[in-house]
């Protein structure tokens, strides 16, 4: 299965898209030119440049797709805001880079 990982940090998001790989998926990136039609899931740093954005973006143009919203557990703001754009669940960091298999399969 595809799954979109929207992350400008490099450390996390290598971290992510190893534990991912490992359990089986296809790990696609925002610079990838690929048909997101495709993609059941996205896992979205809010906390990157244009996370909340692509956030938005995803939930508007893919009602079809689930997407995961992670960012610093203090950050309460910008949880409550990821949830009013709709995302399926949100996450501290600490979980996303251990839990994104499990994480994943919950909302499937």
């Amino acid at each position: 299965m595809k799954v979109l990982l929207v992350d400008g940090n490099m450390m996390t998001s290598s971290k992510i898209a190893s534990l991912l790989r490992s359990s089986g998926y296809e790990v696609l990136t925002s610079k990838d030119r690929e048909d997101l039609r495709n993609v059941k899931v996205a896992l979205v740093n809010l906390e990157a440049f244009g996370g909340e954005k692509a956030l938005e973006d995803l939930k508007r143009n893919y009602p079809h797709m689930k997407v995961i919203a992670y960012c610093g557990h203090k950050n309460t703001d910008l949880k409550i805001r990821a949830k009013e754009l709709g995302a399926d669940l949100v996450v501290p960091n600490s979980r996303i880079v251990v839990e994104a298999p499990d994480l994943i399969r919950s909302l499937l």
